[in-house]
């Protein structure tokens, strides 16, 4: 079973005034989490958000939790820190306790 993620958004970086726009967000501090079959894990880090386009641009006081997901996930670091995530998943599957041998 593939491990499902969710992405919590933290905090919101943003520079007041850029190109004419006000309030544009340039990084999304968030953590990362993961479940595969009650293995958990999480990574907390920031994302680099790119420059927006002002022509399809929304502002600061309209952005929806749903479009800054969106705008974390755009980016070329979600997919690869999904596959660490994942890969530290794995690997906390493959590790546990056993009860002693003698004692069973």
């Amino acid at each position: 079973m593939a491990a499902t993620t969710t992405l919590t958004i933290d905090d919101l970086h943003v520079q007041f005034s850029l190109s004419g726009l006000d309030d544009v967000i340039f990084s999304v501090g968030a953590r990362l989490s993961g479940n595969d079959d009650g293995t958990t894990d999480h990574i907390g880090r920031r994302w680099a958000i790119a420059e927006p386009d002002p022509s399809s641009f929304t502002a600061f006081a309209d952005l929806t939790k749903s479009d800054v997901i969106n705008f974390v996930k755009a980016t070329d670091a979600y997919k690869t820190t999904v596959q660490q995530l994942t890969a530290r998943i794995d690997e906390k599957k493959q590790i546990g306790t056993k009860p002693l041998p003698w004692e069973a």
